[in-house]
């Protein structure tokens, strides 16, 4: 099969940091007290004691509005994807053995934001992805199937060239350290297809970094192969690093959640009263509440 400038690279550890020693500051002793005040000054000397670093606290909290760490939703599952045309970024797949993949159909249903402005909300269908399925209540509401989606847990690089998703050699010629997050990808069924014809017939989709652009149509993504193997597993430092970053996430209620919101038709009822479906919104490109 045609590769995609492939980019099988030695992969150089990160440095290690290192942490200055504290230094306690000097304390005082106690004068004889009564002994409900005495009890109240000893916890408060005792939270006093705590040592101090020499030259404050040792934090460097110091940022700019080009540190994009601050952009980051710590804690959370941001989506992988290139915000605008002409950007791509890189990610490889979690293993397989961490998470599966996770699907379901949905519709987008308009709905009312607190900022005033209409919002595309993404629900959960409620006919199986069967084949030949009998449409149930939202799907006969809507008079509109309801679109499959995919989601995945990915390794996304953070520190590749926002144009081309490659890594750029340094003067010296060695490539930069791995730098990444956990995020997720949104998947429709075309993007499944592409995807699963990118790696060799001895490989799965699973075991290359795949870049993710704008396609040349009107909307959606492409997809070409990176790199024959993930660079994140090359380096046994960050490979951990990566394997303790994506554990929070591996119960999967984060990456179900980007389904969509789960309703029974009792709900469906009572939350389609006076909506109506976004019918130009598709599932790859439609941002969630």
């Amino acid at each position: 099969m045609k590769t995609f400038n492939d980019e099988l690279d030695e992969v150089t550890p990160a440095a290690k940091a290192h942490v200055a020693a504290a230094t306690p500051a000097p304390t005082q002793s106690p004068k004889p007290q009564p002994a409900a005040a005495a009890a109240a000054t000893a916890a408060v000397e005792e939270e006093d004691d705590i040592p101090t670093p020499a030259g404050g606290d040792g934090e460097d909290l110091a940022t700019d509005f080009e540190d994009e760490k601050i952009y980051y939703r710590h804690g959370q599952l941001d989506q992988c994807r290139p915000e605008k045309k002409g950007e791509a970024v890189r990610f490889s797949f979690v293993p397989k053995d961490w998470i599966a993949l996770q699907s379901s159909k949905g519709h987008f249903v308009e709905t009312p934001g607190d900022d005033g402005k209409v919002h595309k909300l993404r629900v959960r269908c409620l006919t199986p992805m069967t084949k030949d399925a009998d449409w149930q209540f939202c799907c006969k509401a809507l008079d509109k199937d309801g679109e499959v989606g995919v989601v995945a847990l990915v390794v996304q690089y953070t520190n590749v060239s926002p144009e081309t998703g490659k890594y750029a050699k340094l003067p010296d010629g060695t490539y930069p350290p791995v730098q990444f997050k956990i995020a997720f990808v949104r998947l429709s069924q075309f993007n499944m297809t592409q995807i699963r014809k990118l790696p060799d017939e001895d490989s799965d989709p699973f075991k290359i970094d795949i870049v993710m652009g704008h396609s040349g149509r009107a909307y959606g993504y492409e997809f070409t192969r990176a790199s024959n193997v993930p660079r994140w597993t090359l380096d046994p430092e960050v490979a951990a690093q990566v394997k303790q970053a994506a554990q929070k996430f591996l119960d999967g209620k984060a990456l179900i959640g980007k389904l969509g919101v789960k309703k029974n038709e009792v709900e469906w009822k009572a939350f389609l009263s006076g909506k109506k479906i976004g019918n130009e919104s598709k599932i790859e490109n439609v941002e969630e509440l």
